[in-house]
């Protein structure tokens, strides 16, 4: 994976005046602060605190035929773009991706992690309450 392709912690996300899905991001990658023009249905204000996957511009990124380059996106400078699956490993495309267990600044892993175990909310049935007892 490009070294330019980093985890940020995204920092605000604004919708751009009189553009109907593009979103200014301001995200940090631990030593500055930039700012990233994205479509992506899942970058939304109330995901700001959260870590996402960054190319800074230089970045060569799967599916590109060169490098990421600054650029004016919508009216905003974008310095970078946010990556999606296939981006990063090859799967679907379309969403962010979100890494909140990896640190700021480092590098996002070369295959998709798999989702954390959890532990169900829900009670364990006792003896005697099975879910399937006959009902007279």
């Amino acid at each position: 994976m490009h070294p330019d392709i980093v985890v940020c912690e995204l920092l605000a996300v604004e919708a751009i005046a009189g553009k109907d899905k593009l979103k200014k991001c301001t995200v940090s990658d631990g030593e500055k602060e930039f700012t990233v023009v994205s479509n992506a249905p899942n970058v939304l204000p109330e995901k700001v605190g959260k870590r996402i996957v960054v190319a800074r511009v230089g970045a060569e990124v799967s599916g590109l035929d060169e490098p990421v380059k600054k650029a004016n996106v919508g009216g905003v400078v974008s310095e970078g773009m946010l990556c999606d699956e296939r981006m990063l490993w090859g799967k679907s495309a379309g969403t962010a991706v979100y890494l909140d267990d990896y640190d700021v600044g480092s590098q996002p892993p070369s295959s998709k992690p798999r989702p954390k175990e959890h532990v169900s909310a829900v009670a364990p049935i006792q003896k005697g309450e099975g879910l399937f007892e006959k009902k007279e």
